[in-house]
Formats: structure tokens, sequence, C-alpha cells
């Protein structure tokens, strides 16, 4: 029931203290220079923060899909990675670091499983359980046994798997031990599915799915009350992803309430 993963790589550095290098971070020696490089994997927009920790300032560089870029270089007789690592914190956030300027809002989602199934809504949006504030808002839970057939809502590409996982409850300490998929969709925005089952998802990372393709089986892992899907759309910001309001099978989701049920038909 709660959204999962907003950054790709959290850093962790007080000064005079190297942080563990990110793998997206990658060092190149060259005559007398130290070059630093990054690279994002993902098929999709990323953005990487750069933060001086001596002078406090900060760059930040965007990147698309699969792109590597330098963006650092010094003398190799007065720093090495150590050193860098030391000086420099390194963050990599999914989107880009401006605003979405549009995207598409009148785009009709599907329900997330199979044709001819029917699930019951556990909880629809803008609730006082856990779908409030700015990353779960318009956040839909459906009611499903573990191991059911969970499909892509729209076309997209796979951009990040959680599936490791066997851990759950209702307590605050199975937070970060949700499995999920999520996706990325042409007009940037994304899907996520959470809660999956340990080893459930079907799909790898940066392959390109259908709507209605199946990609992964429903679980009860991470925060959870009982065995059911939370999913949801957003859109990467410089704060985080953003929860946003979609139609769900030609339905405005404010019309998923808790206690109704869903059919795809």
């Amino acid at each position: 029931m709660i959204f999962r993963v907003l950054v790709l790589s959290l850093v962790f550095v007080s000064c005079g203290q190297s942080q563990k290098k990110p793998s997206y971070i990658s060092f190149k020696k060259l005559n007398d220079s130290i070059y630093v490089n990054v690279k994002n994997t993902l098929a999709c927009p990323t953005h990487l923060n750069v933060t001086n920790l001596i002078s406090k300032k900060q760059k930040v560089l965007d990147l698309k899909a699969y792109q590597e870029k330098t963006f650092l270089s010094f003398s190799s007789l007065e720093k090495d990675s150590i050193q860098i690592l030391k000086e420099f914190d390194f963050s990599l956030k999914y989107g880009t670091s401006y605003a979405l300027k549009s995207y598409d809002t009148l785009y009709n989602y599907a329900l997330p499983f199979l044709k001819g199934k029917r699930y019951k809504i556990l909880q629809g949006q803008n609730t006082n359980f856990t779908h409030k504030g700015t990353k779960s808002r318009y956040a839909i839970d459906f009611k499903m046994n573990v191991g059911q057939t969970i499909c892509a809502m729209r076309d997209g590409v796979v951009v990040a798997i959680k599936q490791d996982s066997n851990k759950g409850g209702r307590s605050k300490k199975y937070l970060n031990d949700g499995n999920y998929i999520m996706l990325y969709h042409k007009d940037g925005l994304f899907t996520q599915y959470v809660h999956l089952k340990k080893d459930g998802v079907i799909v790898k990372k940066g392959d390109s799915v259908k709507k209605g393709q199946p990609i992964a089986y429903s679980g009860n892992t991470g925060m959870s009350t009982e065995p059911h899907l939370h999913f949801g759309v957003f859109k990467a910001t410089e704060k985080g992803f953003e929860s946003i309001p979609y139609f769900l099978n030609s339905i405005s989701t404010k019309k998923y309430v808790k206690g109704k049920y869903a059919l795809n038909k």
C-alpha cells in the first residue's frame, strides 16, 4: 500500500569519509588526468545531482536513456578516486531535472489484470489510510490472492525490478521489503506495481512490454495488511515521484472506491 523507490541509489556521506562508489559512477585515468564518468543504464531519462561537500556547490546533469557522460576531470597528481569520493556526493534520480511540461492526461489505462478477471477494491485514492500525500494520493489497491497475473496498464519499457523479498506484514519495518516492477512510458510518465510475490516478475529490465501483457504475479510482500496489488501512475519531479490522477478502463480513478469491484471485460 506504500509507494516504493524514489531514488536509484541512496548516498551516505559525511565530510572526511569517502562514500561507497555508486555503480553508475566510474573513473578513468589518462596521462596526468583522472576523469569521472556517469552511465545511465536505464531505458528512461535520469538526472545526476552532484554536490561538492567542501564548497557546497551543486550541479545537475541530465542524461538520456543509456547515455554515458564525462562530467568532472582533475589532475591525477592532485586527486585520486578516493579523494573525489570524499569531496563529492553523487545521486542519480529517475526522470529529468526539469518539470515534465506535458503528458497524455486523457490516456485510458487498462486494468492491471487479465481479461475476464474481477477484483475487489481494497483502497481507492485520497484515503486517510496510506493513499495520501504526494507519492500515493492517486494509487489504487485491488485484493488479490498470491500468484494472480499482473498485466501492463499501457505500452512501456521496464526500468526497475525488485523481486528478492519474501517478507511482509503490517509493521513499518517491512516498508522497504515490497517487491515491485516499474515501467516508463513514451510521454514521460511511470507506472508501478507493488507487493509482488518473491521472484514473481516475468519480464526483464530493459524489456519493452505491450498494454495488457502479463508482467508479474501478485503477492503480499512489504508493508501490507493482506495479499493485494498496489499500483499507480507517476511523474518524476526534483523532489521525487508525484502520484497523478488518470483514467482506468475509461473511468476516472476517483470512482474506484473501497468495496466496489472492477471487471476487465
